[in-house]
């Protein structure tokens, strides 16, 4: 099921890091107008602008990388560190990849800069989520049956009081 999710995921990026046009420019397929109109009409001060409506979306495009790559292994602190390499890697190659290939795309940094910071946010999301149900598990498994008693102990029996009436 992961892998299936992580080939669904993977080309939907591709198709958003390799549209032949700005994603959110003409002939692209987001429009960032609403979202700063209505931003706007809630009294966000006017520095939440575009800049930083696009940072938002470029992190959020890799929150799931994240997600996946730390999902995916046993070692899920390991992965999560590595995440953010993972990300940067992913995004440098399809900074250079938007370069070479397309006319209308531009390189930014400050896209790298959101696409490490978005997969790295996702696989510490994922590990602190899992450590919290696998501690919640924990407890329920826990308490649900006696605890086993110590090697090399017998347990002590308590003696049986005597039967009322005897």
């Amino acid at each position: 099921m992961l892998a299936a999710v992580a080939a669904a995921y993977a080309v939907a990026l591709a198709i958003v890091l390799f549209w032949p046009s700005h994603v959110d420019g003409e002939g692209g397929f987001v429009r960032f107008d609403p979202v700063l109109d209505a931003l706007a009409a809630l009294g966000v001060p006017a520095w939440a602008s575009y800049p930083w409506v696009e940072f938002a979306a470029n992190t959020a495009l890799f929150v799931p990388l994240g997600v996946l790559w730390a999902a995916a292994g046993t070692l899920r602190l390991v992965r999560a560190a590595s995440a953010a390499l993972i990300g940067a890697g992913v995004s440098i190659v399809a900074e250079l990849g938007q370069r070479v290939l397309t006319d209308e795309r531009t390189t930014d940094a400050r896209d790298v800069v959101a696409n490490t910071l978005g997969s790295a946010l996702g696989a510490l999301a994922t590990v602190l989520v899992l450590r919290a149900l696998s501690a919640g598990s924990s407890a329920r498994r826990s308490g649900s049956r006696p605890a086993p008693p110590s090697p090399g102990r017998a347990r002590s029996r308590r003696p049986r009081a005597p039967a009322r009436g005897a």
